[in-house]
């Protein structure tokens, strides 16, 4: 549950993760220097950038949005991101070979790197897999739990074979 804030000149706004530089990283960031911007999602040698979402599920204003990424098996497409209780993109995870830090509001161990203006409400890491149910069923909880306004969230509805 976060809100980024417009920081002129800023390329990368991490939310979180880590980003060492390298090839094996995972990470959440905003990207400000493309119109539309783009969220990034990070798993290991590559990248997804999103610029398109759904109706009331945009984490890119400056509204709270409750978001997830839901890094899953290294089975093709197996990975998910939400958005606002809707799917927004899934991608293929690979293994991490890159560091063992992780940061919030940032994806740096140096806090000086990725860092910028950001509010998170709410932060929740977990071990384990949802199913597309479970993660509509936190949504709607954080949605209601801090008032944001969303499209009706249904819980029972398969998306892409997911549960």
């Amino acid at each position: 549950m976060f809100r980024i804030l417009e920081v002129p000149g800023v390329t990368l706004n991490g939310i979180f993760g880590n980003d060492n530089g390298g090839n094996s990283d995972w990470y959440i960031a905003v990207r400000h220097n493309r119109t539309p911007k783009e969220l990034r999602t990070g798993y290991g040698n590559g990248h997804v950038d999103v610029f398109s979402f759904p109706s009331k599920a945009n984490p890119l204003t400056l509204i709270f949005s409750v978001l997830s990424v839901h890094y899953n098996t290294p089975d093709e497409n197996n990975s998910l991101v939400y958005c606002i209780g809707k799917y927004v993109s899934n991608f293929t995870r690979e293994p991490s070979t890159g560091e063992s830090t992780f940061g919030i509001g940032s994806i740096s161990s140096d806090p000086t790197d990725y860092t910028s203006q950001k509010q998170i409400a709410y932060f929740s890491l977990y071990h384990g897999r949802f199913a597309a149910k479970d993660i509509k069923v936190m949504h709607k909880y954080l949605c209601e739990r801090y008032r944001i306004d969303h499209d009706p969230i249904i819980q029972n509805l398969y998306i892409y074979g997911f549960q």
